[in-house]
């Protein structure tokens, strides 16, 4: 049954491309719309890995929304002062919320769940004053940085690098080990504090890239961006066969292929015709029915 469970995402993401390529006539696999499902999913795609560190252990990270966009906010307002400043700052945003969140957890006891919501909603807050509730454009030399061999090559390090300490180095095992079971992990010497909090930063400096490189792809920060942006990231690292407990199961590969599927899906879904409004209910079951396919339901679920 776990063998199953282990090739429904890759059936899941083929099936997806025949629907949607059936479904538009084959404009689905254009090479022009493949360029835009690419330019879509890097951003998902290199959110859904610093996730995965969190989810490995069990938790969830909601703030990556509002955390996107505020990044995105600070990287076009000192983008004004000088463009060299708008990626420092951006990171420099992931990493603050990215300890905020870990301390909190590791020190407080506090969950996941309450932590990262309540950091979403002061977040958001925080964007809408930082972009007067409106949108900061970036200087112009900037959307020359908005090109497809930057975004792959940025892409394709972050997951090698990603991987390797993920699979190879005892801090992926650690985190798994945390999310297999916290007492257990803690009594084989794992530095549980230190694991969350490291988790949780590495979630966050990679949303503060993500916040740079979506203000370069827009041409400015806007007070709305990132909105159930955490959502989307949940649910690809569930379509990409992430589970919810993390533990031993979790891999990286979750969130290439799922970052791909629900861009593909949302790609498909807007050459298709359907609303925005309908599209949103249309993820909504997906992800239903990818948590009721992936769920081990002999174990224990906690999210911590």
């Amino acid at each position: 049954m776990r063998g199953i469970r282990k090739l429904i995402p890759y059936i899941g993401l083929v099936l997806i491309i025949v629907l949607f390529g059936a479904l538009t006539q084959g404009k689905l696999l254009t090479f022009r719309n493949l360029k835009l499902i690419f330019n879509q999913a890097v951003v998902l795609i290199i959110a859904c890995v610093g996730v995965t560190f969190v989810m490995s252990q069990g938790s969830l990270d909601l703030s990556q929304g509002s955390l996107l966009g505020i990044s995105g906010a600070m990287a076009a307002t000192f983008a004004a002062i000088h463009p060299a400043l708008a990626l420092p700052m951006a990171l420099l945003t992931g990493i603050a919320v990215g300890c905020i969140n870990g301390s909190l957890l590791a020190f407080f006891k506090i969950p996941s769940f309450i932590i990262t919501l309540c950091i979403l909603f002061a977040l958001r807050g925080l964007t809408v004053i930082a972009t007067h509730s409106g949108s900061i454009p970036i200087p112009f030399e900037m959307l020359g940085l908005d090109s497809y061999r930057i975004k792959a090559t940025l892409l394709m390090t972050i997951i090698v690098i990603a991987y390797y300490f993920f699979d190879y180095t005892s801090i992926g095992k650690s985190m798994r080990a945390i999310g297999s079971g916290e007492v257990s992990a803690r009594y084989s010497g794992v530095p549980v504090e230190r694991m969350k909090v490291l988790a949780y930063l590495i979630s966050g400096v990679l949303c503060g890239l993500c916040g740079w490189l979506n203000v370069v792809r827009t041409g400015a920060a806007d007070s709305k961006t990132g909105l159930l942006f955490e959502l989307d990231i949940l649910t690809a690292l569930v379509l990409g066969g992430m589970p919810l407990t993390g533990g031993s199961s979790a891999k990286i590969q979750s969130a290439i292929i799922g970052g791909f599927m629900l861009a593909i899906l949302s790609n498909g879904m807007v050459l298709v015709g359907i609303q925005a409004e309908l599209q949103q209910a249309v993820k909504g079951v997906i992800f239903l029915l990818a948590v009721s396919l992936s769920f081990e339901r002999e174990s224990v679920v906690l999210i911590k």
